[in-house]
């Protein structure tokens, strides 16, 4: 079974939207998981029961956390209430015109050693150039609006790791355990998704701010690795 998790913050009108799409385009035999982040609007609960109560033809789970853990910890709350084999990690600021989990589901069942995203970033994109003992690093990622992998692979990568807080460097985080693991990164690149972008969480100086402090948490983290993981692919 395919399990699509997808956490919300305020702006009802978001998951709405895209719940409408997943009854519209996503397989019967899936369930979504909406992961409501301590959000203070009230329509979020009104949102939520119209459509557990039968307005779409996937089953519809729902957990609401008691303080806002941001993406990263939503997506780690909605993993282990998931009942999927697969699970796709999807955020609500992505727009589907498709039956794109399908096509997740017929490449791991063909090669379970992957971890999806909506598309991979291989080039200098800011959030993955990283600097250490005087080397520029570009370290190539999949893109968080959109992940998936087996609940298999998912165990083992652990998850997103809470260090980063709410959001900003988790993906690269993950992209580069998954390597470090043995696993292939694999960009979707599916024509039915499109990535709003930044309508969940502002671009704003604050989040800068934040994506700076967690760029130095990740060289933290990987330092004695840096060389062995990346400076092949930096020079390539």
């Amino acid at each position: 079974m395919i399990s699509i998790i997808m956490p919300f913050y305020n702006r009802w009108d978001l998951t709405h939207q895209r719940l409408m799409e997943m009854h519209k385009y996503a397989p019967d035999n899936c369930e979504i998981v909406l992961i409501n982040d301590a959000s203070t609007d009230i329509d979020c609960e009104g949102g939520v029961a119209f459509w557990q109560n039968g307005a779409t033809r996937q089953k519809i789970r729902y957990h609401k956390n008691k303080e806002n853990l941001g993406f990263g910890g939503s997506m780690n709350v909605g993993a282990g209430l998931a009942n999927g084999d697969i699970l796709i990690f999807y955020s609500n600021d992505v727009i589907a015109s498709g039956d794109f989990a399908t096509q997740i589901k017929n490449l791991l069942e063909n090669n379970s050693n992957l971890l999806i995203g909506g598309r991979i970033i291989y080039w200098p994109g800011g959030w993955n150039e990283f600097e250490h003992k005087g080397k520029r690093f570009t370290i190539p990622y999949c893109e968080g609006w959109l992940l998936a992998c087996t609940k298999e692979v998912w165990d083992n990568l652990g998850g997103f790791d809470p260090r980063y807080g709410k959001y900003a460097v988790e993906d690269i985080d993950l992209s580069t355990t998954a390597t470090s693991l043995g696993y292939e990164l694999y960009g979707l690149n599916s024509p039915h998704l499109k990535h709003i972008g930044g309508a969940t969480a502002k671009y704003d100086e604050h989040r800068m701010e934040y994506t700076i402090r967690n760029k130095e948490k990740f060289i933290e983290k990987w330092r004695d690795r840096f060389e062995e993981l990346f400076l092949i692919r930096e020079g390539s």
